[in-house]
């Protein structure tokens, strides 16, 4: 699949990790682990297509940025769209505005998935601390030999049976 990736857009590229993202949430919420592992390999891929297109927009930026004579750092699709005519002008507007719609929605998705895992961290967390009150301590013997009474240990989650 990375082989594939490096013929990607990068907005196509972008548009198939918001996919994952959502195949994610949704192995998240059906406790899928195998699809959940999956869309992580998915995303692996993905990113790692798209760390090939950002060097190759790096250099290009750099160059584009040499021959406009302008900082590299100022270079975006506005800027560039204001310096080129018709119809290329337009058609790089039209591209910077889907690229931040699409960001927009990875950034939000990001946010849900987040969130998602944090709250099944703090469930699992508080399960795990009470099953570990509710264990009585192991029994020992008193230094005279008695076993001593201790009270019963563990946490009323419901008075009715």
């Amino acid at each position: 699949m990375a082989e594939g990736q490096a013929s990607f857009s990068s907005r196509s590229a972008y548009q198939v990790l918001s996919a994952v993202m959502t195949k994610e949430r949704e192995a998240a919420l059906q406790l899928a682990l195998d699809a959940l592992n999956e869309a992580e390999f998915e995303k692996e891929n993905i990113l790692s297509a798209l760390g090939l297109l950002e060097e190759k927009r790096r250099h290009l930026v750099s160059r584009l940025a040499d021959m406009l004579g302008c900082p590299e750092p100022a270079m975006n699709l506005t800027m560039i769209s204001q310096r080129v005519g018709e119809p290329f002008a337009g058609r790089l507007q039209q591209i910077a505005s889907e690229l931040s719609a699409l960001f927009k929605s990875l950034q939000a998705a990001n946010q849900r998935n987040k969130q998602l895992f944090e709250h099944s961290r703090e469930l699992l967390a508080g399960s795990l601390q009470l099953f570990g009150e509710a264990m009585a301590p192991t029994p020992t013997y008193s230094a005279t030999g008695a076993y001593p009474n201790s009270a019963a240990s563990g946490k009323c989650i419901c008075d009715e049976i």
